[in-house]
């Protein structure tokens, strides 16, 4: 069996199920031919559940920080979501794991896909929604008139030749093209401490600030998952300002998110949902990069 911290660590889209116990323990010892069994059942083949262990044996205070008073304990977690089960586990409770095994299955992995689901929830696995959204249509004076409010005609004149010539996402566009966009584009604006975006999501928009700023933060394979805040969003790798974009990588890969982007002051943001993107652009995930 794999270690605690990177077996954890290593399994962020899976459920995973830990058995604690002692070398000296007789009801470990019990409890060991039916986990093994359980572990083996083939109706768990097509689940993403991987079962481990962990003696205590040299490992007794990370173990007791962990929330285990007795042996053998079970833990449940549910990936990146973390514990979500915790109990001692005797050979007369094995009815028990295998009832909670049923329920965080049915609670946790999508039916169909065999996925493991996120709970979006759970404010630590969700993304801010912007405090203020506004249409970028060029054609319609009262969504314009809303645009004015917070930009000058300058501003606007200045951002709409970025936009045009200063993004290499969107420097082929035709001009229908790339006016259409405009107008399907929203403004939205995030308070500070905001979690635009969050590492491991899905991704569907691309970004391009207009003001303000945000950092870029990664987790990685070396913090402790089980010991780690559940709100810490990993290592602070580069802070962004105007005219920086992001959110570009899962777009065109499909995969998730690879770090967080949260605002550090008031920031407004031209928003493009890739559902909008022409396809002739990467960005759309219909044209190989």
């Amino acid at each position: 069996m794999i270690l605690c911290r990177a077996w954890v660590a290593a399994n962020p889209d899976k459920l995973m199920v830990i058995k604690f116990y002692a070398p000296w323990c007789r009801a470990c010892k019990s409890v060991e031919p039916k986990f093994l069994q359980i572990s083996k059942d083939k109706k768990y083949a097509n689940i993403p559940i991987i079962f481990g262990q962990l003696s205590v044996q040299h490992n007794k205070q990370f173990v007791k920080s962990l929330g285990i008073m007795a042996l053998p304990s079970m833990q449940i977690y549910a990936g990146s979501e973390g514990l979500v089960e915790n109990f001692p586990c005797g050979p007369s409770k094995i009815p028990m794991l295998k009832r909670k095994l049923t329920e965080t299955i049915n609670a946790k992995v999508d039916p169909t896909s065999f996925v493991l689901k996120v709970d979006c929830a759970n404010p630590e696995n969700s993304e801010a929604a912007p405090c203020k959204t506004r249409s970028l249509a060029l054609d319609e004076e009262a969504e314009s008139s809303e645009i004015d409010e917070v930009i000058s005609d300058t501003r606007k004149e200045e951002n709409l030749v970025y936009l045009r010539t200063g993004v290499p996402y969107f420097k082929d566009f035709d001009d229908d093209e790339f006016y259409d966009l405009m107008d399907k584009a929203k403004l939205v604006t995030f308070e500070p401490g905001d979690i635009v975006m969050r590492q491991g999501m899905e991704g569907s928009v691309f970004y391009v600030i207009e003001s303000g700023e945000v950092e870029i933060t990664v987790k990685t394979a070396f913090e402790d998952p089980l010991t780690t805040p559940p709100d810490y969003l990993g290592a602070i790798i580069n802070i962004l300002g105007p005219h920086n974009y992001f959110g570009e990588r899962a777009l065109i890969t499909k995969e998730p998110r690879a770090a967080s982007i949260r605002a550090l002051q008031k920031t407004r943001c031209f928003a493009f949902d890739v559902a909008d993107i022409p396809s002739s652009s990467v960005l759309s995930g219909k044209k190989s990069a």
